[in-house]
C-alpha cells in the first residue's frame, strides 16, 4: 500500500546528529521541535529556507534520505565553487556543512515531491544512483527492504572512494534483504579504494547484465549528464519510457526530446497569446503543454529554473501584461505582476518578460 504523506507544512526541526558520510557529503538527522514527526512518501524532500551571508533567506531542496527513529535525515553534498570560474560555493550546503551544528535549528516546508516510489506496484525496481543523487533512492531502497517482496538492483556510481557515502548501509541492506542485488561503479578508483564492483562508467553491457528479466521500474537519479546517458541507454535496451521515473540533483530538466515543431494549425489561432517581451517572440498557447516554461523551452526561450515544482521561486518571473493561474498550488504564489512558470498556465493573453 502507498504509505500517506503528512500535509506539507512549515516546520522548525532541531539537528539532533551531523555525521560525516564522505569527503563532501554529511548528513543531517532532524526532529520537529513540536509534535510527531511528518510521514512521507520515499523519494519526497524537504524545502529548507537558511539565510545567505547577507542573511538573505534562500530555500533549497534536500532530499529525505532516511526516517530515524523520531526524526528525518537528509544528506547534502558540499557544492565547492568550481575551480577557474568566479562563482561562489553552495549557498545552502555551505550553510549546512559549515555553520549549522547539532542543537541548532533549521525551518523547512514539506514534505512534498513528484518522485516517488510505487509501493502498490509489484514490478521488480531498478534504484540507479549518480553522486549524491542516490539519497532519494536510499529512502526507496529501505521501503522496498521492509516489503521484502520486490525484486531489487541498486546500481550506483560515483568518481571513488573518498566521496562514496553510504556505502556500508546499503552492504547491512543487503545482508537483510536476499532480493537485493547492489552493484557500484567507480569512474576512477584510488589505488587504497575497496568496497567497489566495477570502474569505468555505467556501461549498457552493464545495465544488460543487471537488469531484471522481467519487466521492471526504473528510478533515476543524478546529475545531468548522467541521467541523459542512463535514460538513452535504457530506452536502447528497450525499456518503456512510461516506466522510467527520474529526479535531477542540481538544476532541473527534461529527458524526454522536445517535440517537433509544426505548423501552427487553425486552433492555434483561437489560443492565448503568449509574448516573451525580450525575446521578441510570440507564440500560441499551447493545451497540451503543462506551464509556461515548457512553452518557453519548446521555442527555445531561455529561463531560469531549478525545482519545477513550484517551491523554490527561480523561475519567478515578471507579467506585464495578462494573467495567469494555476491549475497545481505552488508551494507560495508570487507576488502580483509576477509568475511562477513552471506550475502557470495563461488565463488569456500574457505578456513575460523574458
Amino acid at each position: 500500500m502507498q504509505p500517506n504523506r503528512a500535509t506539507p507544512q512549515t516546520r522548525d526541526y532541531t539537528v539532533t546528529r551531523k555525521k560525516t558520510e564522505s569527503d563532501n557529503i554529511m548528513s543531517f538527522y532532524l526532529n520537529p521541535t513540536t509534535g510527531a514527526c511528518p510521514d512521507f512518501v520515499p523519494g519526497d524532500y524537504l524545502i529548507f529556507t537558511v539565510p545567505d551571508e547577507q542573511g538573505v533567506p534562500v530555500k533549497r531542496e534536500y532530499s529525505i534520505s532516511q526516517r530515524s527513529s523520531d526524526g528525518l535525515r537528509v544528506t547534502i553534498k558540499h557544492e565547492t565553487a568550481p575551480q577557474d570560474k568566479d562563482v561562489p560555493p553552495g549557498i545552502a550546503s555551505s550553510y549546512f556543512h559549515s555553520k549549522l551544528s547539532e542543537g541548532d535549528t533549521v525551518t523547512a516546508y514539506g514534505p512534498a515531491g513528484k518522485f516517488a516510489l510505487n509501493q502498490a506496484s509489484d514490478r521488480p525496481v531498478v534504484l540507479l544512483s549518480g553522486g549524491v543523487g542516490q539519497t532519494p533512492l536510499l529512502a526507496m531502497l529501505q521501503a522496498l527492504a521492509a516489503q521484502d517482496s520486490r525484486e531489487t538492483v541498486f546500481i550506483h556510481a560515483c568518481e571513488h572512494g573518498g566521496v562514496h557515502a553510504l556505502g556500508q548501509e546499503v552492504r547491512d541492506l543487503q545482508s537483510s534483504f536476499d532480493k537485493l542485488t547492489s552493484h557500484v561503479c567507480y569512474a576512477n578508483p584510488r589505488p587504497q579504494d575497496g568496497g567497489y564492483d566495477s570502474s569505468g562508467f555505467v556501461t549498457r553491457a552493464l545495465l544488460q547484465q543487471l537488469m531484471p528479466k522481467t519487466p521492471a521500474e526504473y528510478y533515476l537519479c543524478g546529475p545531468g549528464a548522467f541521467m541523459e546517458a542512463m535514460y538513452a541507454l535504457l530506452l536502447s535496451l528497450g525499456v518503456d519510457e512510461d516506466l522510467i521515473y527520474y529526479e535531477f540533483f542540481g538544476p532541473a530538466t527534461l529527458l524526454k526530446p522536445t517535440r517537433s515543431k509544426s505548423a501552427p494549425t487553425p486552433q492555434a489561432a483561437n489560443m492565448p497569446q503568449i509574448t516573451f517581451a525580450q525575446s521578441g517572440m510570440q507564440v500560441a498557447w499551447d493545451p497540451d503543454i503543462p506551464n509556461l516554461l515548457e512553452l518557453a523551452e519548446e521555442h527555445g526561450v531561455m529561463a531560469d529554473y531549478s525545482c519545477r515544482a513550484g517551491t523554490c521561486d527561480t523561475c519567478k518571473t515578471r507579467v506585464t501584461a495578462g494573467e495567469v493561474e494555476y491549475p497545481e498550488e505552488p508551494m507560495e504564489r508570487p507576488g502580483t505582476g509576477f509568475a511562477l512558470l513552471c506550475c502557470a498556465v495563461p488565463k488569456g493573453d500574457v505578456t513575460l518578460d523574458i
